[in-house]
């Protein structure tokens, strides 16, 4: 492949890719979160005993399989941060 091929090939590359201006930031495509995974996330910390310190909520295992996705998703943002 000649240095002018690659050239076109990365040109094309470019001109396909989605602007910011085309409504999603960076061309990302959000995905849904998957929700068993965040709760095993936290179940992980209860059965740890760091549900408390990571998350600033006691939590048992009957009261994490009873949250919401909206609170699994509260819970999990506040341990990644």
């Amino acid at each position: 492949m000649s240095a002018e091929d690659a050239l076109a090939d990365v040109m094309n590359l470019i001109e396909k890719e989605p602007t910011p201006s085309s409504g999603l930031a960076g061309g990302l495509v959000p995905t849904a979160p998957d929700i068993p995974a965040l709760c095993e996330q936290l179940a992980v910390l209860v059965s740890t005993g760091k549900a408390k310190e990571a998350i600033g909520v006691q939590l048992t295992h009957e009261k994490v399989k009873r949250l919401s996705d909206k609170e699994v998703e509260k819970f999990v943002k506040c341990y990644e941060t």
